[in-house]
């Protein structure tokens, strides 16, 4: 209750203008905001330019946001058709999307992995998914929104987000298996 107070202030103060203010809801969203995107776009430029696009239109309609549901799921639905709507866009410009460049992860063993490898080998594993399956994922999981938020995110049902997590941890599980010869689950359970 107190985070939706923090922003409702926040949110007073960029309508009533108050620039920095704004800066501020950026700097507390930019991270999760490019992460939406760069799962849905796979692409850097791409990602940082749908990220910016998603500022200026929730910066545009701050408005009209209501506060019914939490601010980052309202900026989080931006955020992910505006990602959505460039790689359409981009689909019309380049006819393709294979502009994926992945590069095969050197797979080490269990005990000398830190923190900093967990993340770059789950990084990679959701790189090897599909947008939709990392985007949801990465939703869920790295900020923790929950089903009902991922409705309203992506416009799927709650059954439609609940069996595409459970289908996505699976694949996700796979492609960890496959880069890491089968230490996907010990390197997840250490890192808990």
């Amino acid at each position: 209750m107190e985070q939706r107070m923090d922003h409702a202030e926040l949110i007073q103060r960029i309508l009533s203008g108050e620039s920095r203010a704004f800066g501020e809801l950026v700097e507390l969203y930019q991270h999760m905001v490019y992460t939406v995107c760069m799962r849905v776009l796979r692409n850097p430029e791409d990602a940082q330019e749908a990220s910016q696009d998603a500022f200026v239109k929730a910066y545009r309609n701050l408005s009209g946001f209501s506060g019914s549901s939490k601010f980052s799921t309202w900026l989080y639905t931006i955020a992910y058709r505006s990602a959505i709507s460039r790689a359409r866009q981009r689909r019309t410009d380049t006819d393709h999307l294979d502009d994926l460049t992945h590069q095969p992860s050197a797979a080490g063993t269990g005990e000398a992995l830190h923190k900093r490898d967990v993340r770059q080998y789950l990084n990679q594993a959701l790189e090897k998914l599909t947008p939709e399956e990392s985007t949801i994922l990465s939703l869920h999981y790295l900020d923790e929104q929950s089903v009902e938020e991922i409705v309203t995110i992506t416009g799927l049902s709650a059954s439609n987000v609940k069996v595409r997590l459970f289908r996505s941890r699976k694949r996700l599980e796979a492609v960890l298996n496959k880069e890491l010869n089968g230490e996907a689950r010990s390197l997840l359970l250490n890192d808990a």
